[in-house]
């Protein structure tokens, strides 16, 4: 699954993709088409272990890559992150233009129990941080209530291997303000929650 929430609109057609347009147009019937088959980092360079083909139907304007071209794909870099079974897209290939303007990766340690287990890059999850969801401290001035904390989202892009204790590192994607206030929450403080596709903004 690719990133469609944090980063769509965020991508423009490099030039680079043009040299694939031919051969990825309407695939009318099902066709050979070029697959992610493993974990790939924006600017990261294609390997052939990296794809793998499916028969598909493709509509036109889709983008695809028909299998015949992948020795012209290989050794090319990637513009985003693609996780496993996305199809690869003309405008996935060329210079990096990740992460969007105004947004940021930022490397979050979780401990066991703060996510769920089957976590994975592609994720859009909610960012609970330790203090969000505290009531406001009682004051004598009954009207003065404090405002609903704003719910942070992000989107996974990594997910690293559990510590041993059942600890890992994610790497979000958010926005500039939200980097802030999941940074200082410290390493114990924040935990998170994946969202349905129709969840969030």
């Amino acid at each position: 699954m690719q990133l469609p929430w944090a980063i769509g609109g965020g991508l423009t057609v490099v030039a680079t993709a043009v040299g694939f347009s031919a051969a990825s147009g309407l695939l009318s019937q099902k066709s050979p088409v070029l697959v992610v088959a493993e974990p790939l980092a924006a600017g990261q360079t294609i390997t052939s272990d990296a794809l793998r083909t499916i028969p598909v139907a493709a509509e036109a304007g889709v983008g695809t890559i028909d299998a015949s071209m992948a020795s012209k794909v290989v050794g090319r870099t990637v513009a985003v992150p693609l996780t496993p079974g996305s199809l690869l897209n003309v405008t996935d290939i060329g210079k990096s233009t990740f992460p969007p303007a105004g947004q940021a990766e930022l490397a979050v340690a979780l401990r066991a129990g703060a996510y769920p287990l089957d976590l994975a890059a592609g994720d859009r999850v909610q960012v609970v941080v330790a203090g969000d969801s505290q009531l406001p401290t009682p004051t004598t001035n009954t009207a003065a209530v404090a405002p609903a904390p704003v719910p942070t989202y992000a989107v996974v892009t990594k997910v690293g291997r559990s510590d041993g204790q059942g600890g890992t590192v994610a790497d979000l994607l958010m926005d500039q303000t939200s980097i802030q206030k999941v940074a200082s929450a410290g390493p114990s403080g924040v935990s998170l929650a994946v969202l349905p596709p129709s969840a969030g903004n």
